[in-house]
């Protein structure tokens, strides 16, 4: 017997601008918000931009915004996390007939051709013959930084696109009905390790994770900077006290979900070690950092999922 959502998922053709809805969360960005709408409204068929309970300039931002005929906005009460709010697009855009979503963030930016370069990325895929695609994510260029977080497209292999276990949501291209196979994006995390999750999910159905290193996608998280002591150079995410809670309570929940491989795990625990000792010398509200680090660890031991409080605390990210 065929399976209907495989079958939808297999009927699923290159996507076309027409077919893709643009979903941006936002949170407390205010004006700000226009530079990654301005980037992306004419490369998509629509813009879905889902509000986290936002302060009263973002709203004013928003209104404005929404008085366009390809701009659509749903305003959240309270903030619902960033993966209830890539859920209530992914419902949104399924009811209004489109095919493909394109997961945003707030603080990024598509570069003019990004969209095209991603689209030309799942041509390419079709052309070797690879299917089972969950998804071809965009290339983030760390604006703080100046540099790429994964490739720079003159590293790149001959053909457009490149294997990956997984790529940050933000630039992401999936098609909906993938959704219908490996579920939607896991709000008991609330922000942060939600793409990680859904990528692992996506792996353990037998899908593949593609990059574009030539569809650039400028990103703004947190605020990363470089410090040097002697001879070491390194660089630190200075994240607030509240991205702390999360990073530690959602490692804990990644780990006893047994959903990442061996090798990951020693990875992010030895990567989450070091950026301790990166907040020790280099933030500057440590000892804050660090309470709400050791509170999301607990937490993660206690089993504790959602928003930090009733008032759904956090930004997305």
């Amino acid at each position: 017997m065929v399976d209907p959502a495989q079958a939808e998922f297999d009927s699923v053709q290159t996507p076309h601008r027409s077919q893709i809805c643009a979903a941006i969360v936002t949170y407390n960005i205010g004006d700000a918000l226009h530079r990654c709408v301005d980037a992306i409204r004419n490369q998509v068929g629509h813009v879905l931009i889902v509000d986290n309970g936002s302060d009263e300039p973002t709203r004013r931002e928003l209104n404005r915004l929404k008085a366009s005929n390809s701009i659509s906005v749903i305003l959240n009460k309270r903030n619902e996390g960033i993966a209830r709010a890539f859920n209530q697009a992914i419902h949104w855009a399924r009811g209004r007939g489109f095919q493909w979503i394109l997961t945003l963030d707030h603080d990024s930016e598509a570069t003019p051709s990004m969209v095209n370069e991603l689209v030309r990325g799942y041509e390419a895929l079709g052309r070797a013959g690879m299917r089972n695609v969950g998804v071809v994510g965009a290339n983030p260029f760390d604006v703080n930084l100046q540099q790429y977080l994964l490739h720079g497209p003159c590293n790149r292999v001959k053909t457009p696109f490149e294997d990956q276990m997984e790529v940050i949501s933000s630039g992401s291209l999936i098609p909906l009905p993938i959704f219908d196979k490996v579920g939607l994006f896991n709000e008991d995390l609330f922000i942060y390790y939600v793409d990680t999750e859904f990528c692992m999910r996506l792996s353990r159905q037998g899908f593949h994770i593609y990059l574009c290193p030539d569809a650039v996608l400028l990103h703004r998280e947190g605020s990363k900077k470089r410090h040097r002591i002697l001879w070491w150079n390194t660089r630190y995410d200075h994240y607030g006290k509240t991205a702390r809670y999360y990073l530690s309570r959602n490692l804990i929940y990644m780990i006893r979900s047994r959903i990442l491989p061996p090798g990951y795990i020693h990875g992010l625990l030895r990567s989450n070690w070091k950026d301790h000792l990166k907040l020790l010398l280099f933030d500057e509200d440590k000892f804050a950092s660090l309470w709400f680090s050791l509170r999301g660890l607990v937490d993660g031991l206690k089993g504790k999922v959602g928003p930090l409080d009733s008032e759904g605390e956090g930004q997305p990210s």
